[in-house]
């Protein structure tokens, strides 16, 4: 009998030594479980491979009564905080999913706001790119959002332009389309931060072939 197919970690690649890189995962409730889980299992891959800290994260959101943020696929997720107050080397990662226009509050949009004046790099999974549009940021700014919500988007947001591009980096707003373009774009944010070699290590751990750029 044949043994079964294992994966292995790259022996090559040395151990890399560095400051480490927070992102901040803004959970808004009914975010989509695939683009959230694709974006960290990137980072942690990295981590591993790299044999460092190279990336850190923390989910934050709007604090309830249970601390408890649920997507849409039903699962619930304890959040580590409430909205914080960032630091200049962070990254916002805003997790959209279902019904992103109800789940998009005054509040939420106010930090963003907020936050942005720091000259953060500002993320936005899946739906997430209305998020980012409602407060301005994506005014003048290439983006993309999934292929469900690009004709609304379309009506709301004409200082935009939307693409239907995988991802968007446009400066330092970047989007995604949603589903596994998590994994294309963090596999390029990687690469641009530590390397093709390191990026394409990760891909292969994820039974990725290629990092898509449309």
């Amino acid at each position: 009998m044949d043994a079964p197919n294992t994966l292995t970690v790259p022996t090559e690649l040395d151990p890399i030594e560095g400051k480490s890189r927070r992102m901040v995962f803004v959970l808004v409730p009914e975010f989509t479980l695939l683009s959230f889980a694709s974006a960290v299992e990137c980072l942690r891959i990295a981590n591993r491979l790299a044999s460092n800290t190279l990336y850190e994260w923390t989910c934050v959101g709007e604090i309830t009564e249970r601390n408890i943020v649920t997507c849409s696929a039903g699962t619930e997720f304890r959040l580590d905080s409430d909205l914080i107050e960032t630091h200049r080397d962070d990254t916002i990662v805003v997790c959209g999913g279902m019904n992103i226009k109800t789940n998009t509050t005054k509040r939420l949009l106010n930090w963003l706001r907020r936050e942005s004046r720091k000259s953060l790099p500002v993320i936005g999974l899946c739906t997430a790119a209305y998020t980012l549009a409602k407060t301005g940021l994506l005014d003048g700014k290439r983006c993309t959002i999934h292929w469900e919500n690009q004709d609304s988007f379309l009506e709301e947001f004409e200082e935009t332009e939307l693409t239907k591009s995988v991802f968007v980096i446009d400066g330092k707003y970047m989007t995604t389309a949603g589903g596994t373009s998590s994994i294309d774009l963090f596999l390029k944010m990687i690469a641009n931060d530590h390397g093709d070699e390191l990026a394409n290590a990760v891909a292969d751990q994820m039974i990725y072939s290629a990092i898509r750029t449309d």
